[in-house]
């Protein structure tokens, strides 16, 4: 049978015929391939092949045509056609040879219709990018998780993390994915994803994930799932969706706040903020509480100093710790006392570990001449038999404790029922033991020494005076500061087991007496004679003591100059009498404290001015972003309706330029300057550098035209004396100005308004000031729009990639092109970069668009190669913002695509931006040397443009230097021509290629000949046209 044969016969799917000479040709086609493609056999004859398989695929047809010559084996593809009245579909085929006619092999080429089924993978494909890019911008990770098959998803973002690339997003069990998990995050994760999976639920739930690499030991970190259910039609629950984030920063500052920073165990606030809630979550389980104290420690810390001391405290709270479950509640709530809350328990199995504890904190110390001993002591309360709060269980391990102090310390008690309300002077009688041996000069060289290793001054100072009311049996020991006006006394800081006050206590007026009295001296008060005044008690406490059954020695202390202090030792015991050694004691005392609240008001006044410099700007002195947003919300509060007020975005123009020319001192002063002179102004308001030279103010002023007027003035002021102090630097102010029609209205949206209106003047070359009009909101939207249509149009081919030539001067022999994106819109309309780079650039799409007409350039130079054509380099371009980060992605995606083609890579150029080599200069020039390594030239674009120097461009290994067209422009004069001719000198010393770009008239070719450069690019060439028209122009 012969073709002609075959395609009269009737065959259920679309045929052709097609010989593949020189080209191939469409000899014959059936009824079905008519009705797919909507052309005839005469149509195919005529024109219609050409039109057939459209033009980005056209190489694709030929290739797979030439592979099923080549193997003698069918070849398939999938391709797009385009019909004949110009709808475009997608179909599969398969080609084989059929026979030979004059050595000429003839294919019989069948084609299936899966136009549907491609189009829903395309989109699948859109979302799927669109998603991951988004993740990548946003930090997000997605979650999903199956609930029919209780499957969940294993991201590959996530695995990124842990050093693994290249995997795809599939589904594992649950149970197997929880193992990535903290094992104590695994029930509380799995209880949330159980419930979401039985009633319809959005939530969110916490879980540290092991980022180590399989075989190492876990790392975790924490991330927040924000999940919800989600149902079919019929109302039942099939997923679990939702996004990750990862919140260990978060975490780990909120962790460090609840910890006790010696032994990151909780610290007493959190001890009962966790206590409390397990109670009220679990109120019929039996838990007891252990308070357990390290008794004869004072010792330690005398004889040895405050670093051992702080070594055994961290291995006494290692050693309990490890004596209990992971649950269980475990915290540091004081200097050498301990709690733990032993959830659901029993109270035998709470003794055997009481006992298991006291042995393992049994403890020997030994330095020279001494021998410590060291022991705990331990009581415990059971919830709910000898209470049902923190309070009351904390009150009665309190009491049991001391018991067990009393009866020898090294062991434990069980809180009975006489154990009421707070533990009083029975530990003065306690610890007494210990301390009668230590005379006061010892106890003096204690309060040193725990000054000098302070970490909390006033913790430290609230410490001392516990131990002093302890050592000399006081019931109050206070530290009181007078007010500057001496119109009272101000409690600063105090101990006592009878009073209760509130936090920096106010006593308004000052005893005529303690008036008299000089720093150093002291008095006795008799309250009932003298009349003492304390503090009204803090009313929230339950426990209340009559002022006037007391008696107080009163000492008078001098800090940080002329200010003034005192202490307060008080006793409730009315016959006491203070003896002399006792007073002097007290006086000394009192001069140590006195260091304390001098440290203290120094630290204070450290801390003031580290919150006035984490408000400022440290250059200029002008507030920070966080700062300024809160300061001007301030403001507008309470505005002036007779005044408008408006937010400037404004920087300096060629800024770069001096950094690099003058140096960066240089460069600061500037920065100085200006935001001095800004705020200077009487329409200023306030006023924050947001970086390097970009700024942001809050003005004022009687009226919008009065506002201008003298912002105008101010830039010419300031353009003027830059330019006169630095010729050439073509410094300028470009700013954006919203007027606030509100003063109520969002912060953020002025100054987005006003950075809208800073754009606006910078894209249009303005240095000056722009006012916010409605209509730029308006192109904002126009980017949005753009930004949202562009992966649906990459992935339609919607991309054209257009060849620009690139000539010998003089000539106009074309040795080379530039490839450029033109956007095709489904109605055929072309959009020229204009409309849509800048939006791409912004959002970061753009390394997309780059990457795919960087793949054009090789099919384009493969298809080439095939067909025996004439070789041309082929420059593309790619963004700064491919040199963001490392360029590591950069480069291996280079790498990837590359390897797909046969193309010798001296026929590719990558071309770069010169605005990189003045921000990423290090990264860019590591690139640079890894493409040469790969084979490409490397090109800089626009040179001239940005604020490198001759010196930047020395350094950086770069084949090819681009002169941009604005040296050659309309307005092109002797001067400008000289730079050029100068620019070109020195290119050409650095022994790399220029051309010119911007070439448009006869004229401005001239003017470059002579002044020696011998290529370009430009319309006086040709405009950049599609691929067809260049292969038959040019090759």
């Amino acid at each position: 049978m012969n073709y002609k044969e075959l395609m009269a016969a009737d065959i259920p799917i679309a045929s052709a015929i097609i010989s593949y000479g020189e080209d191939w040709k469409i000899e014959r086609v059936n009824t079905e391939f008519v009705k797919l493609s909507g052309y005839t056999e005469r149509d195919l004859g005529e024109s219609g092949r050409d039109q057939l398989i459209t033009e980005k695929d056209s190489y694709l047809f030929e290739e797979t045509l030439a592979q099923a010559i080549a193997t003698k084996m069918p070849a398939d593809q999938v391709l797009r056609i385009r019909r004949k009245d110009q709808e475009i579909r997608w179909v599969a085929f398969r080609s084989s040879v059929f026979h030979y006619i004059d050595a000429v092999p003839y294919l019989l080429v069948v084609f299936w219709d899966i136009d549907h089924q491609k189009r829903k993978e395309i989109s699948q494909e859109i979302l799927k990018k669109k998603y991951e890019m988004m993740e990548r911008l946003s930090h997000e990770y997605p979650f999903d998780l199956d609930v029919k098959s209780w499957t969940m998803m294993r991201s590959h973002r996530l695995m990124e993390l842990r050093g693994v690339y290249g995997t795809e997003d599939v589904y594992y069990p649950v149970d197997e994915e929880v193992r990535s998990l903290s094992p104590v995050d695994h029930k509380p994760f799995l209880d949330a994803m159980h419930e979401a999976a039985m009633v319809v639920k959005s939530d969110s739930v916490d879980a540290r994930f092991n980022i180590s690499k399989d075989g190492e030991a876990p790392r975790y970190q924490w991330f927040r799932t924000y999940y919800r259910s989600v149902t079919n039609a019929e109302g039942e629950i099939i997923r679990i969706i939702g996004r990750s984030f990862n919140i260990d920063m978060d975490k780990s500052l909120q962790e460090e706040v609840r910890r006790d920073p010696l032994t990151q165990l909780l610290n007493k606030l959190e001890v009962q903020k966790e206590v409390t809630r397990y109670i009220e979550e679990n109120p019929n389980k039996c838990s007891v509480l252990f308070l357990i104290d390290i008794d004869n420690f004072k010792g330690i810390n005398d004889n040895f100093g405050h670093t051992f001391g702080d070594t055994v405290i961290m291995d006494m709270a290692k050693q309990i710790q490890s004596q209990f479950r992971m649950n269980d509640i475990v915290g540091r709530v004081g200097g050498d006392e301990f709690l733990v809350f032993m959830k659901n328990t029993t109270v035998e199995k709470a003794e055997e570990k009481a006992k298991l504890l006291c042995h393992s904190l049994e403890k020997k110390y030994m330095g020279q001449k001494l021998h410590y001993r060291l022991s705990a002591s331990i009581g415990m309360a059971v919830y709910a038999k000898d209470g049902d709060n923190y309070r009351t269980l904390f009150e009665k391990a309190d009491h049991a404790m001391y018991r067990a102090k009393q009866a020898g310390k090294d062991g434990y008690q069980l809180a009975q029922e006489e154990d009421c309300g707070p533990v009083k002077n029975t530990r003065h009688v306690i610890d007494r033991q210990e301390q009668i041996s230590q005379d006061d000069r010892n106890f003096l060289a204690f309060t040193i020494s725990l000054m000098a290793h302070a970490r909390d001054l006033d913790g430290s100072l609230n410490l001392l005076l516990k131990r002093i009311a302890e050592r000399y049996h006081l019931d109050m020991v206070a530290v009181m500061e007078n007010a500057e006006d001496d119109s009272g006394m101000v409690m600063t800081n105090y101990y006592s087991n009878v009073f209760s006050f509130y936090d920096r206590s106010f006593i308004p007026g000052m005893h005529p007496m303690l008036k008299k009295l000089k720093p150093g001296e002291y008095l006795i008060f008799d309250p009932q004679i003298d009349g003492i005044v304390l503090p009204p008690q803090d009313s929230r406490r339950e426990s209340k003591v009559e002022n006037n059954n007391n008696t107080a020695l009163i000492t008078k202390f001098e800090y940080v100059g002329e200010k003034i202090g005192e202490v307060v030792y008080l006793s409730m015991d009315l016959n006491r009498q203070w003896k002399t050694d006792e007073i002097e004691m007290m006086q000394e005392l009192s001069r140590a404290l006195a260091i304390f609240v001098s440290l203290r008001f120094r630290m204070d006044e450290s801390k003031a001015q580290i919150r006035q410099i984490q408000r400022r700007d440290p250059l200029t002195n002008l507030y920070n972003q966080s700062a300024f947003r809160e300061t001007a919300h301030e403001i507008l509060n309470r505005a002036d309706e007779k005044l408008i007020y408006a937010i400037e975005y404004l920087d300096i123009n060629n800024f770069g330029y001096v950094n690099e020319n003058y140096g960066y001192k240089v460069g600061d002063s500037i920065l100085k300057m200006f935001a001095a002179d800004l705020s200077s102004q009487p329409y200023y308001n306030a006023g924050c550098r947001l970086y390097s030279d970009f700024f942001l103010v809050l003005l004022c002023d009687e009226s919008k035209e009065k506002l201008e007027k003298n912002l105008n003035l101010r830039n010419r002021r300031i353009t003027n004396m830059q330019n006169h102090q630095y010729p050439n630097s073509g410094m300028g102010v470009t700013a954006g100005v919203y007027v606030i029609e509100d003063s109520r209205m969002d912060i953020e949206q002025a100054i987005e308004n006003a950075n809208l209106a800073w754009k606006s003047a910078k894209n249009a070359g303005k240095q000056g000031i722009m006012f916010y009009e409605s209509s730029l909101r308006t192109k904002r939207a126009e980017e949005q729009k753009i930004v949202g249509e562009f992966f649906e149009a990459l992935y339609r081919d919607d991309f054209r990639m257009y060849l620009q030539p690139k000539f010998i001067l003089g000539e106009r022999h074309v040795y080379g092109a530039e490839a450029l994106a033109r956007w095709r819109r489904p109605d055929g309309t072309i959009l020229p970069p204009a409309y849509f780079m800048d939006p791409l650039e912004k959002i970061g799409y753009i390394t997309e668009l780059d990457f795919y007409i960087f793949e054009e350039v090789l099919k384009t130079l493969d298809k080439w190669e095939r067909q025996k054509r004439r070789k041309l380099v082929i420059s593309t371009n790619f963004s700064g913002r491919h040199f963001d980060t490392d360029g590591e992605e950069f480069l291996n995606r280079i790498q990837h695509i590359f390897s797909k083609y046969t193309v010798p890579a001296e026929y590719v150029e990558i071309e770069v931006t010169e605005g990189v080599l003045v921000k990423n200069v290090h990264v860019l020039e590591r690139c640079v040397n890894r493409l040469h390594e790969m084979g490409f030239r490397v090109s800089i674009d626009d040179f001239g443009t940005g604020y490198s120097s001759l010196s930047v461009l020395a350094d950086m290994p770069a084949d090819v230097v681009k002169i941009d067209k604005s040296f050659i422009n309309k307005d092109m004069n002797g001067k400008k021509m000289d730079i050029l001719y100068e620019i070109g000198r020195m290119v050409k010393i650095l022994q790399k290629d220029i051309i010119i770009e911007g070439v448009e008239t006869e004229e401005q070719e001239k003017l470059l000949i002579n002044g020696g450069f011998t290529c370009g690019q430009g319309y006086l060439c040709n405009k950049p046209i599609p691929i067809g028209e260049f292969e038959k122009l040019y090759l």
